[in-house]
């Protein structure tokens, strides 16, 4: 035990670094390779956990005693950030009427593995974890000078590299799919395989992610209390161009009896500045996906 305590002691803030180059790497994976778009407080909490993955290597590079200190106030920050997220996903005590609207709500959960391992909560046990290991090194006086191990953070600088290899693979292979469990890229229907048709449902695919990918995912897959499933939609496939287009520009209140989401969409789905040729290319990339 009083092993473990010691070494818990002098590597409490390389467990920490690797805590803040983990999450960092999460982050940017789930924004990058998932595509899943940030939101306020996501931003927040990027803000403040990207510096400390380079403020702790600088601290342990220098054996800098006063690092726990620097540390500590912007670890118990995020932790206050990540609870309030949390706390807005998953309770009712700070509920309010939402709106589909640009930009992604924050009670949006981009993932619910187990039911409850959320981002923010990933977040909240990253700041954790730092906040913990930054405590134990304060009070054992970490780091120290070792005249005989000059560089200890040199195996921190190897485990790094480990992270971004496991990532850089996760990237060029396409393997966060297959984890994921999301269904490959959906090609056109053979009713559109004109290249004009091709050219217009590329470009709506474009458009769709930047306009719609916030609240109906990315891949059209729906967002658990955001959008509904927009692949094989019944009320796409019963509704022709003209009326699809309608309905976009009026938008669905919440006292639409269709509306199971208990969200308000917006007219133009919030995106006044497309003109109607732009939301007819989203249509025609709906239609491959059905």
């Amino acid at each position: 035990m009083n092993t473990l305590s010691s070494l818990l002691d002098r590597y409490s803030l390389r467990i920490a670094l690797v805590t803040a180059w983990v999450a960092m790497m999460g982050s940017l994976y789930f924004s990058e390779v998932r595509h899943y778009i940030p939101c306020q407080l996501c931003w927040y909490q990027r803000i403040i956990m990207y510096p400390l993955s380079g403020i702790i290597a600088f601290g342990l590079l220098r054996k800098d005693t006063n690092t726990p200190q620097l540390v500590l106030p912007f670890s118990v920050l995020g932790m206050g950030v990540s609870t309030y997220h949390y706390l807005l996903q998953k309770t009712t005590l700070f509920s309010s009427v939402s709106t589909c609207q640009v930009g992604v709500p924050c009670s949006t959960m981009w993932i619910n593995w187990f039911g409850f391992v959320t981002i923010p909560f990933l977040s909240l046990a990253a700041f954790t974890i730092i906040t913990a290991m930054c405590l134990v090194a304060l009070f054992a006086a970490e780091p120290v000078i070792d005249p005989e191990k000059r560089a200890p953070w040199i195996s921190v600088v190897g485990l790094i590299g480990a992270v971004l290899i496991v990532f850089s693979g996760l990237w060029g292979t396409g393997a966060e799919n297959v984890l994921a469990g999301v269904p490959p890229a959906q090609t056109a229907a053979p009713d559109i395989q004109t290249g004009q048709s091709l050219a217009i449902a590329y470009d709506g695919a474009s458009l769709y992610r930047q306009a719609c990918g916030g609240c109906h995912g990315m891949q059209a897959e729906g967002v658990t209390g955001l959008g509904s499933v927009l692949t094989q939609n019944q009320f796409i496939q019963e509704k022709n161009d003209d009326e699809l287009l309608a309905f976009i520009e009026v938008g669905r209140g919440l006292d639409d009896p269709l509306n199971t989401s208990k969200l308000i969409m917006p007219a133009w789905g919030g995106r006044p500045d497309l003109n109607p040729e732009q939301f007819k290319a989203i249509i025609a990339y709906l239609r491959t996906l059905q």
